[in-house]
């Protein structure tokens, strides 16, 4: 549980990401989800935040890492959410469209790599 920093060695990123990883339970690990969604960040130049959620439902809109990430989003801390696929952001589509909302009334892009959601490019 909790957040983990990366730091990119450019001057000036272009944006400031917050990855977003869980698993539910004890026996699972994030390692997978956190490589992809790394390396992706890496790609795009973007530096970013991890916030892991280890042993937590994603039925649970209460988790201690996506409460701090949310937070951190409130601050305008990060200005993109990059999860590995929507499912690990909630189980619930009406969690998963009030964070959604959220995103959008915030100015934060959302992606999601499995799906291919990207709400900053134009399409």
């Amino acid at each position: 549980m909790g957040k983990e920093e990366g730091k990119k060695e450019e001057m000036n990123p272009v944006k400031r990401a917050a990855i977003y990883v869980r698993v539910s339970t004890a026996g699972q690990e994030t390692a997978l989800q956190e490589a992809e969604l790394k390396e992706y960040c890496d790609r795009r130049g973007w530096s970013f935040v991890l916030y892991r959620d280890h042993g937590q439902s994603g039925a649970k809109a209460d988790r201690p890492a996506l409460n701090a990430m949310l937070s951190d989003m409130r601050k305008r801390k990060f200005d993109v959410l990059v999860v590995w696929a929507l499912d690990r952001l909630a189980r619930s589509l009406k969690n998963l469209l009030s964070i959604s909302e959220e995103c959008r009334t915030l100015g934060v892009d959302l992606v999601s790599l499995k799906q291919a959601v990207d709400t900053t490019l134009p399409a």
